[in-house]
């Protein structure tokens, strides 16, 4: 291993950087260089981070080149050891791009988490990270703290990123503009907090990263780990390799024929945003404006404002802005690729939002997991059909497995989707049952191949098995979903009360709009059952609620629909013992009519 210090010099420019043009095209390199030693030569002093909020703040290539070899030297000073982990327990700035390439240039592991988590899910993520440091707000300080009081993490090891964070590294730009090559001492000032204090890491000057050309090294080194979805229950921490992001990068990128500025309001601490923020920027000089989160007006506002190009949304954000009242054509006429991922959503819906859309613009699925990257994708220009997660993407196998354990040979035949390819992860942290036989992965969803597309049916333990047929919960979703008073759902299969195994149930979120009538739990059922086979009805009863369970890419966390309707039951059974004790009756409604309200935290109120 070496470092990038060959001829260098400390304070440059990123024209200076001397680049060896086959190193450029080589994946089997480390990120850094990947990132900052692109393909083609743009201006080093136009804005590529932007605050879509306030313009003013904003990181040109040059500062940024600048905040990253800054923050590298900082952490290293800190005692940030190769292999250590850091996570960010923070949303999105402009911010995050930087400490996200200076842990990994430093040698270390970036991992990144919520800031909005419950306590016990920040602690699993803490356990299974075993930071070195914990960068988190304000807001979320308490939490860190308690849980890392429990975890043996020194309050020196935890640092508070708020907004004066910006203004400090505006600091460290106008201190290299004027021939410094350190911070300003400001910045060093004391800090009688026992935390770990921002500013000081900006005060050790510049330093390189690592550097390396040893396809073993970059295919084995550890750059980042993503918690996956947990869907099912508890998260696990998938270990990507240099090389792995590298290739994750290479599959999605291709060239479009419109100059691409890219808004972000998905979370940067998921794979699916972090896709499309970190590398494109620095790499091809694409300017990405940055929200914190999804809020409709602001989106649309941003868009129109900036004349956006492209975006990356989820399901949940196309069925809000499918609804809406509010002239949404005149503010999306600047888009032309919107690529829509993260949980499954239907032709209907995607052909809905493409109205809204300019007419050269394309509304496009893709397909993807945290574990290997993007593996299908419909692409700007390309034949759309709005159902199909797009082809197969070049570098990646792909293979269907039926129940039987045979490898599905025919098109318009479902199967278990099996994938292997570069990007795939080394592992999942502390486990060694990441892999198949063979090095593939095994996704859980089902799908089935036509004309070269791909149709996702829906997931291997989600689906519901109703004498002896296949119910895929996406596609009763997605029904109840065309009912204009509701305005989201989740279906689940329960146990029939006689053995006779499940049947569908339905959460359902109603419409808050007055001008919508809200629907009742019969006028479900009988919505579904005349566009559906009679054995997808809901027998298992309509259950309405506040909001649906999802992670932070929109899936539906099912296991927690599980606890809802095991504490339903256990209200239910609750209730009938009373009534049979001699209590004063409390009627219970039918699973059919039952409202239920879902706090934070998962607990469900009858």
């Amino acid at each position: 291993m070496v470092y990038w210090d060959a001829s260098v010099p400390t304070n440059m420019d990123l024209d200076a950087i001397p680049v060896d043009p086959l190193l450029n095209h080589d994946v089997y390199t480390d990120l850094l260089t990947f990132t900052f030693c692109g393909p083609n030569p743009y201006n080093q002093n136009q804005p590529l981070f932007i605050d879509a909020d306030d313009p003013s703040r904003s990181f040109t290539a040059t500062q940024f080149h600048q905040l990253v070899r800054t923050l590298i030297a900082g952490f290293k000073a800190h005692g940030l050891q190769k292999g250590d982990c850091v996570l960010l327990n923070l949303g999105n700035s402009i911010l995050y791009p930087a400490l996200f390439f200076s842990i990994i240039g430093a040698g270390g592991v970036y991992m990144g988490s919520n800031p909005r988590s419950q306590t016990q899910e920040l602690d699993h993520i803490i356990s299974l990270a075993e930071p070195k440091f914990i960068f988190t707000t304000r807001d979320a300080l308490p939490m860190v703290q308690k849980i890392g009081a429990t975890r043996g993490i020194h309050p020196s090891q935890v640092c508070v990123v708020d907004e004066r964070a910006i203004d400090n590294c505006a600091q460290l730009f106008v201190s290299y503009e004027m021939g410094y090559p350190t911070a300003p001492e400001v910045l060093a000032m004391n800090n009688e907090s026992p935390h770990l204090n921002f500013p000081n890491l900006l005060c050790y000057g510049q330093s390189d990263w690592l550097v390396f050309t040893d396809p073993l090294q970059a295919q084995t080194t550890p750059a980042a780990m993503f918690s996956t979805s947990g869907t099912g229950g508890l998260p696990k921490a998938a270990i990507l390799s240099h090389h792995a992001i590298i290739s994750h990068h290479r599959t999605i990128q291709y060239d479009v024929p419109f100059p691409v500025s890219r808004l972000m309001s998905l979370p940067m601490f998921h794979m699916f945003g972090a896709l499309w923020t970190h590398l494109f920027p620095v790499r091809y000089g694409h300017p990405v404006f940055v929200l914190p989160r999804f809020e409709l007006k602001q989106f649309l506002a941003t868009i129109h404002r900036y004349q956006i190009s492209e975006t990356y949304l989820v399901p949940a954000i196309v069925h809000s802005i499918n609804q809406s009242n509010l002239p949404i054509a005149d503010y999306l006429a600047s888009l032309r690729y919107v690529g829509v991922a993260g949980a499954p959503i239907d032709a209907q819906s995607m052909l809905q939002f493409q109205s809204l859309l300019h007419s050269e613009a394309y509304a496009a699925q893709l397909w993807g997991m945290t574990e290997v990257g993007v593996i299908f994708q419909c692409r700007y220009g390309q034949r759309n059909n709005h159902g199909s997660i797009g082809s197969r993407l070049a570098g990646y196998e792909v293979q269907l497995v039926d129940h039987e354990g045979q490898i599905v040979q025919n098109d318009d035949r479902a199967g278990e989707l099996y994938v292997r390819g570069p990007g795939l992860l080394l592992s999942y942290k502390g486990r060694t049952d990441a892999k198949e036989q063979g090095g593939w992965f095994r996704t859980g969803d089902v799908a089935y191949v036509k004309h070269g597309y791909y149709y996702i049916v829906g997931r291997t333990k989600e689906l519901i098995k109703v004498r002896g047929w296949q119910v895929a919960p996406a596609e009763v979703e997605n029904v109840l979903l065309q009912h204009p008073g509701i305005v989201d759902a989740a279906v689940t299969g329960i146990d029939r009360k006689d053995g006779g195994g499940e049947v569908p149930r339905a959460f359902i979120v109603r419409s808050r709009d007055p001008t919508v009538k809200r629907p009742t739990a019969e006028e479900v059922y009988k919505f579904t059952r005349e566009r559906l086979a009679s054995y997808k009805a809901l027998d298992g009863g309509v259950i309405f609620v506040e909001e649906i369970p999802r992670t932070a890419s929109g899936k539906i966390q099912r296991f927690k629909l599980s606890q809802m309707n095991s504490y339903r039951e256990m209200v239910a059974s609750l209730l009938s013992r009373f009534e049979g004790e001699g209590t004063p009756a409390r009627s219970l409604p039918t699973s059919a009519d039952v409202p239920v309200g879902m706090p934070p935290e998962g607990r469900v109120t009858v």
